[in-house]
Order: C-alpha cells, then sequence, then structure tokens
C-alpha cells in the first residue's frame, strides 16, 4: 500500500509539473486536420441541392458492381456476423476511376476540377467489419493501363498506391480512429496519417470517412527504412500480427510458435504473423532470413538471458516502441491487439519496432463483451508476458506513464481535442447521420442494431457516443493512476524464479 501511494503522489506531481510545461509544443510534426485546415467561408453561388463540403470530397465509379463479402456455405443472415474468418472474406477487386477534390480554400463539389483524378483497383476490405453495412474499403492506385500501380499523395499525406478508406459505424462518435492514430503520432515514430473526406460510390452519397495510409513501404516515406533488394537475402521487413495471410507462402511459423510460447498455434484466429514487405519479390532466401531472425529475438525473450544486456531482448527491439506501443492500446482499452491488427517493422540494419493499427473497439466499445476501464490485459499477450518479468522494462513503463499524464494523457487535453474535432466536422456528421441514422436504433426494418452486449451499452445519439469517450477516459485514468506500479508483480523474484535464478542478470 506504501508504494501505491509514493505512485499516486509521483503522478501528482508530474500533473503539476504538467501546468509549468504547457505552453510547450510536442517536437513531432503530425498534421491535425481539424487544427490546420484552413476554415473556409459559405457558398454562396449555388442553390442547397448542390453537395457541398468543407471536407475533402472522393468520388470513386466502379467499372462493374462491387464484389460483396463471400459467405461460402453459411446463409447471409447468420447469427453472431462477427464470426468470419479468412476462408469467407472475398478478395476480388474490380477497376474503378476515383476523383479527389481538395481545395484549401473553398468548399469541394463533385462540379469542381479535382485535385487528383487517377485509375484504381478496389474491394471491400476488413474481417468482421465487411458485415456492417457501412463498408470499409481499400483502394490501390493504378497507372492508366492497370498493370502498373501509381503512387498518389492525397490531402499532403505521404504518396502511396495502397489507401484504406475506413467507415465508422459500429463506432457512433465517428472519431476513434483520428483520436487514437494522431495520439500515437505525436508518440510513436510512425502511426498512420489520416484525413476525414466523405465519399460518393457509384452516385450513392455513404457519409463520413476516415482515409489512412496503409501500414507499409513507401520509397516517399511511411515506414522509413532501406528498400528490400531480392538478390540478396539480408533485408528489411513488415510483419502483421492477425488471422493469417490468406496466400500461405507468406505466413511465418517461428520459434515461438513452434513451440507453443505464443498464441500463435494456441488460440485460434489470430496472432499469427505473416509477412508483409517485401511483398511479391519475396524469395524463399528472404523468408527463411525474416522466419529466422524474429526468431532470435523469441529465443532471447524466452531464454533465461531474457534480460541480459547483451543476449537479451533489447538486443533485437527498440525498447520505447514496444513501450509507447503497450501504453497506447492499454490507455485506449485497445484489446485487439497485440492479436489483432498489429504490425511491426524492421530496417535491415536496425531493431524491431511496433506500430498501431484500428482503434475500432477503443475506449469500452468491444463488441463481444464489455471492457471495462479498470483492467490491465496487454502485458500477458505474446511478447509482453515476458517483458514485464524485466524490472527494467516496468520502470520505463512507469516513467513513460508519468511523461504522458503531462499532456497526452490528460483529460482537459483530450477533451478539447475531442471537442475541436466535433466542431471541425460540423455538418458532416448530421449527413452522415442521414444517412445511417438507423443505426442508433435497437431495430430497423427487422434488423437488430445493437451489437454491443449488454444492450445498455449501445448509445442513441451521437452526443452520448462522444461523452461515453470521455467518461471512459475519466474512469481509465483514474484506475490508471492507482494500480499501474501493480505491474511490479508481474517482475517481482516470487513470480520469475525459473528466470532470475541467476544471482545476477547473465550470470552464474
Amino acid at each position: 500500500m506504501k508504494y501505491r501511494w509514493i505512485f499516486a503522489l509521483s503522478i501528482a506531481a508530474a500533473l503539476a509539473l504538467s501546468v509549468l510545461v504547457s505552453g510547450m509544443e510536442p517536437e513531432h510534426n503530425r498534421y491535425h486536420q481539424h487544427l490546420e485546415a484552413e476554415e473556409k467561408p459559405p457558398c454562396t453561388d449555388h442553390d442547397e441541392f448542390v453537395f457541398c463540403t468543407h471536407l475533402p470530397l472522393m468520388e470513386i465509379t466502379t467499372d462493374a458492381p462491387v464484389p460483396k463479402p463471400y459467405l461460402g456455405e453459411i446463409d447471409e443472415k447468420i447469427e453472431n456476423i462477427w464470426d468470419v474468418s479468412n476462408s469467407f472474406r472475398n478478395y476480388e477487386m474490380v477497376a474503378a476511376s476515383v476523383r479527389y477534390f481538395d481545395s484549401e480554400t473553398e468548399n469541394n463539389h463533385l462540379t469542381d476540377r479535382p485535385a487528383v483524378e487517377a485509375r484504381a483497383m478496389f474491394r471491400i476490405r476488413g474481417a468482421s467489419s465487411r458485415l456492417l453495412d457501412k463498408k470499409n474499403y481499400l483502394l490501390k492506385f493504378t497507372e492508366e493501363d492497370m498493370t502498373q500501380s501509381l503512387d498518389v499523395s492525397l490531402s499532403g499525406m505521404t504518396a502511396d498506391s495502397s489507401w484504406a478508406l475506413h467507415g465508422p459505424f459500429l463506432d457512433k462518435s465517428l472519431i476513434r480512429n483520428y483520436l487514437c492514430y494522431n495520439l500515437a503520432g505525436e508518440i510513436m515514430d510512425y502511426a498512420p496519417n489520416v484525413r476525414f473526406c466523405e465519399l460518393f460510390l457509384n452516385g450513392e452519397y455513404l457519409g463520413l470517412y476516415l482515409l489512412t495510409e496503409k501500414i507499409g513501404y513507401s520509397e516517399n516515406g511511411r515506414i522509413d527504412f532501406t528498400k528490400t533488394d531480392p538478390n540478396l537475402t539480408v533485408t528489411s521487413y513488415i510483419l502483421q500480427v492477425d488471422r493469417g495471410a490468406a496466400d500461405p507462402r507468406y505466413n511465418l511459423e517461428t520459434f515461438g510458435s513452434d513451440c507453443y510460447l505464443t498464441r500463435t498455434k494456441v488460440r485460434a484466429g489470430q496472432g499469427h504473423i505473416e509477412i508483409l514487405y517485401p511483398g511479391k519479390t519475396l524469395t524463399q532466401n528472404q523468408y527463411d532470413y525474416i522466419n529466422s531472425d524474429f526468431s532470435r529475438f523469441e529465443k532471447a525473450i524466452f531464454s533465461f538471458d531474457y534480460n541480459h544486456p547483451d543476449r537479451g531482448y533489447r538486443r533485437y527491439i527498440d525498447v520505447r516502441s514496444f513501450i509507447d506501443f503497450f501504453l497506447i492500446n492499454e490507455f485506449t482499452l485497445n484489446y485487439d491487439a497485440p492479436g489483432l491488427s498489429t504490425y511491426l517493422y524492421k530496417d535491415v540494419s536496425g531493431r524491431l519496432n511496433m506500430c498501431v493499427w484500428d482503434f475500432d473497439a477503443a475506449f469500452d466499445y468491444y463488441r463481444y463483451s464489455e471492457v471495462t476501464p479498470e483492467t490491465f490485459r496487454i502485458h500477458n499477450a505474446l511478447w509482453f508476458q515476458y517483458l514485464f518479468k524485466d524490472k527494467a522494462f516496468v520502470d520505463q513503463v512507469v516513467d513513460r506513464y508519468a511523461d504522458f499524464r503531462k499532456r497526452f494523457f490528460n483529460e482537459e487535453y483530450l477533451f478539447q481535442y475531442i471537442d475541436e474535432t466535433v466542431t471541425y466536422l460540423g455538418p458532416a456528421i448530421q449527413r452522415n447521420y442521414a444517412k445511417w441514422g438507423y443505426s442508433f436504433n435497437s431495430t430497423y426494418n427487422g434488423v437488430n442494431y445493437d451489437y454491443l452486449e449488454p444492450e445498455s451499452r449501445n448509445v442513441r445519439s451521437f452526443d452520448e457516443a462522444i461523452q461515453q469517450i470521455k467518461d471512459t477516459i475519466t474512469l481509465r485514468l483514474e484506475h490508471m493512476d492507482n494500480n499501474l506500479d501493480r505491474l511490479y508483480t508481474l517482475c517481482h523474484e516470487s513470480m520469475n524464479k525459473r528466470y532470475n535464478h541467476q544471482t545476477e542478470a547473465g550470470g552464474t
């Protein structure tokens, strides 16, 4: 109890210090759309029936109908819409024409001259979300002949061919991913950049979307490391932890999974590691190198020398990256991570880094069951269960949290950020819910839209959705302030006798 009081006092001191540093700006150059986009005057040269938005506007026209989610032999009216595995996904893409309108000083209209006009391949994306009414989409820009990819910059984001269009439907606040990606972008070396936009698909208005950089390598930026060379064995790489690749050539069977030390084989449906980069140029030699290289990290962390300064895990990972990933996902209650929607990347001459993705279920919007703010979970997942055996790692987690509480994990900062984002979106929120407002109902046209359990967790208005995030943040920070020091029990000698049998770290 004494240590918990000391910890609480240290947090209070950190918050008091934040008053002194509140005028300091972060060193990151993250672009926050709601803060930095130019304010635009209202249009006066057209009637009210012309679609007009201060946000970027995307129009997609496909050459053929968009392929629907494939459910195979199962009934399309399955009771649990979340029971969707890789075998039931449809990866078929359709050719499309894309027009993107993004005036910096004036509102956008479909009759304007587009900032970008290009051809692309297009499909529905996501796992369970593909069965919601409002779909998420994948967009891959191509040259006119449709045979070569084309790197395109949208709203100042890094030029690349691959983009995700996230359509918030389950998230009634519309802002979870925007808030969390930008929070992570201020903290970590890389988090996908995002921009709100409005979308028309084949002439139909689909509402508010979040245009999102796909995680990957680009010669223009995004994850910045040495480009792969298929003539060499040693390579930079990006790994995805999720349900596994549709193409088995990219699935890894590392030391951790072979020895049942991670959830890769133990828990079906998640925790599978696949190679995202190199992509089509991946050679067998490079596959073997990546598998062996990642396994070296796992062997180190699972060994008796796990915390040795030279032979332990620190030799293989950027420790700060793992700590930041843990804190961001713990604070936001994003418990799909790290078994799903998780990325790791490594430069050929560097260490493993982690990258965030997908905050649909953040702040107690996990669809299967309630996730109360009074909990911790990620310390038990995959490699984190071994990292937390090291007191030095826990020390760094606690210190880093205290730093974040000065600004980024601060209620005043977060609530202002949320309110300003809502103000910026303005009429786009009303337009979105003119299209999708029925989703606030328990049932509509015989369909159940109460996806969250218990039923009381389903919000009935946009204002209620925003307040739910704020209430969760308040409770979450209170719990972390008072209980984060409990993570020290995970590295206590009594918990780890078989790991700490040496006289000192790495000793004999």
